[in-house]
């Protein structure tokens, strides 16, 4: 599997591209995550849905729960080639969270802004 990198970044060799398969697919993940439900024409659903989730004490458990529930049903409409295992989502700072994603090729941790 190869992945290019979404934001077209450029290396000295050209486009930068993920090779390898758990790389591909984080780089999958972390365009799904700086794309908003309802940014791209054509596809309205498709995109993350953490800004729902804005105002909402993340620094609860019953509240995390909800996220990590509700990323895990979206995440497996919008791309189905992540075969995930397990999903953890916990608030790092006031407004940064961890996301950890556990699929068969290994572990994503991803920092993402809530």
């Amino acid at each position: 599997m190869k992945e290019i990198d979404y934001l077209m970044t450029l290396g000295t060799n050209g486009l930068k591209e993920y090779s390898g398969e758990l790389e591909s697919k984080a780089a999958m993940l972390r365009e799904w995550l700086d794309t908003p439900v309802g940014s791209i024409y054509g596809q309205p659903s498709w995109g993350s849905i953490l800004a729902q989730f804005k105002h909402d004490p993340t620094n609860q458990a019953h509240v995390q729960v909800s996220i990590e529930s509700r990323l895990l049903q979206k995440l497996a409409d919008d791309l189905p080639d992540l075969k995930i295992t397990g999903i953890g989502y916990s608030e790092r700072e006031i407004d940064w969270a961890q996301l950890t994603i556990k699929l068969p090729e290994g572990t994503i941790n991803e920092e993402v802004a809530k």
